[in-house]
């Protein structure tokens, strides 16, 4: 099964957009404290052509708190983007593991370096089987991310880019201020200030 998702940055204040929400009666169902380091491998310098390599050759340690349990899991996303750099789909490969510091050195003793850090915080709602994640990410601002839940499994890259501009007709269907953009990339974003590019 092949799903998609948008993330897009929120313009009006948080507290807004979640109150516009709770009027059209989405309950809230989780928060959670997410830190995910990024290391990669790549040895040539990093430009802004050049994030998304650097992406693609990365691991991600995350360290995932969620109702007082700590979840820890080292992840590759292979996320694969159309000819604008959009994320037409993702697939993600996981491992648990209890010790990341460890993790961390056995990586670096394999040549990776620590590409970027991202600490969020997501407090998700629900309505009708449809979930808003909101996500107040440190350095970058507040996002909204949106998965649809249908399978796009051999649809074209029209009807997968038709299908998020839906989604974000939805969202500001609820009246709240967004940007037009599908795919705001956490990591990609704060690489971008990080490496002033």
């Amino acid at each position: 099964m092949k799903q998609i998702e948008i993330t897009v940055r929120l313009i009006d204040k948080i507290e807004d957009a979640i109150a516009k929400l709770e009027d059209k009666g989405f309950k809230k169902i989780r928060e959670s404290d997410i830190d995910d380091t990024y290391l990669s491998n790549l040895d040539i310098q990093i430009k802004k052509e050049n994030i998304q390599e650097f992406l693609k050759h990365s691991v991600l340690l995350r360290n995932l708190r969620l109702d007082g349990k700590e979840i820890k899991k080292i992840t590759y996303k292979n996320k694969e983007l159309d000819n604008n750099g959009n994320v037409i789909s993702e697939r993600k490969v996981n491992l648990d593991c209890n010790d990341l510091i460890k993790a961390e050195e056995l990586f670096n003793c394999l040549g990776f370096y620590k590409l970027i850090e991202v600490k969020y915080h997501v407090v998700v709602y629900q309505k009708d089987g449809k979930e808003f994640a909101f996500q107040i990410v440190e350095n970058l601002g507040n996002l909204i991310e949106y998965e649809n839940v249908n399978d796009f499994e051999g649809k074209s890259i029209y009807e997968i880019n038709n299908a998020k501009q839906e989604m974000i007709n939805y969202i500001k269907g609820f009246d709240i201020n967004i940007t037009n953009e599908y795919d705001v990339k956490k990591a990609f974003e704060l690489i971008k200030k990080k490496y002033n590019l």
